[in-house]
């Protein structure tokens, strides 16, 4: 998968995650369900991908194999 997609699919994948926490929490006693949570998680994880594919190229070679090893390239 090309890194264009793969991103888009993380930040996809991190508002549904974030969906379906804030759904579990509206049946979840002493916990509120909020829709602005949902829109933080995705918004941070739009952040992360951001700076790991701005920044990466300016790592050391050291690191950059390091976090290669774990798929971040």
């Amino acid at each position: 998968m090309e890194r264009k997609k793969a991103a888009i699919w993380a930040v996809v994948s991190a508002f549904l995650y974030g969906a379906m926490d804030e759904f579990h929490q509206m049946y979840t006693q002493g916990r509120e369900s909020r829709v602005r949570d949902v829109f933080i998680d995705g918004i941070g994880a739009a952040t992360v991908l951001y700076f790991i594919y701005r920044f990466l190229p300016k790592f050391p070679k050291k690191v950059q194999l390091f976090l290669i090893q774990f798929g971040i390239s």
